[in-house]
């Protein structure tokens, strides 16, 4: 089972994060909370798989409350689900550990989706935030830092890449390669040393802002 918590101020959103949950055999429920600070302290009572964050709150801001969770939590999944998409926020929350973004009109299967895929460690974002991420950074300078990192990845470290972007599981990188799961994990732990990054969501981050894949995994 995944254990999730949910953290929005609004009563409606809650219920209907609750209702959702309550339809995936897989997905269980473990807490609730309408503000950042009292999100915080029964994440740290409950310590779930994921936690379902709004971005703003009474109270402690989303990245903040992000922060807090990722120092004291560190298994903990952030996935943010919000109504807004400022720049600002998204890049904050990034910053603060976040594996994934989505905006509230997202489809109720990409929801429980989303929230398996940053279970397992898997970054997760809509096709338009993925764009912003991207353009985060642009220029001569990222052509340059692209092509240095091009040279390090081998062909089959890219593949394995593209299918991280996409949110496969090692098991499924495995069965789409035709390779084992144990080598599938030797090449992650290849790339996320090469791309200079402690965990599966930053190093998907830093290759889509580099242009080297897309969160379509391209």
């Amino acid at each position: 089972m995944i254990r999730v918590f949910i953290a929005d101020d609004h009563e409606l959103v809650r219920f209907a994060l609750r209702s959702l949950l309550e339809g995936e055999p897989d997905l269980e429920l473990v807490g609730e909370a309408e503000n950042g600070e009292l999100a915080i302290e029964r994440v740290l009572e409950t310590t779930p798989d994921v936690l379902l964050l709004d971005m703003r709150m009474p109270g402690l801001g989303g990245a903040e409350v992000c922060s807090k969770v990722r120092e004291e939590c560190p298994d903990t999944r952030v996935l943010i689900l919000t109504s807004y998409d400022d720049d600002e926020e998204l890049f904050g929350v990034l910053a603060a550990g976040a594996s994934g973004y989505l905006l509230k009109d997202a489809h109720p299967d990409n929801v429980a989706h989303a929230v398996r895929s940053v279970a397992e460690g898997q970054a997760v974002f809509d096709d338009a935030i993925a764009q912003r991420i991207i353009a985060g950074k642009k220029g001569a300078e990222v052509g340059a830092e692209a092509a240095a990192l091009l040279k390090t990845l081998s062909e089959r470290e890219m593949e394995v890449l593209r299918l991280m972007a996409r949110g496969l599981s090692n098991k499924e990188i495995g069965r789409a390669l035709w390779i084992g799961e144990t080598t599938v994990k030797t090449h992650v732990s290849h790339i996320l040393r090469k791309l200079e990054q402690g965990d599966r969501t930053q190093a998907v981050l830093t290759a889509v802002r580099l242009g080297i894949v897309s969160m379509s995994g391209e």
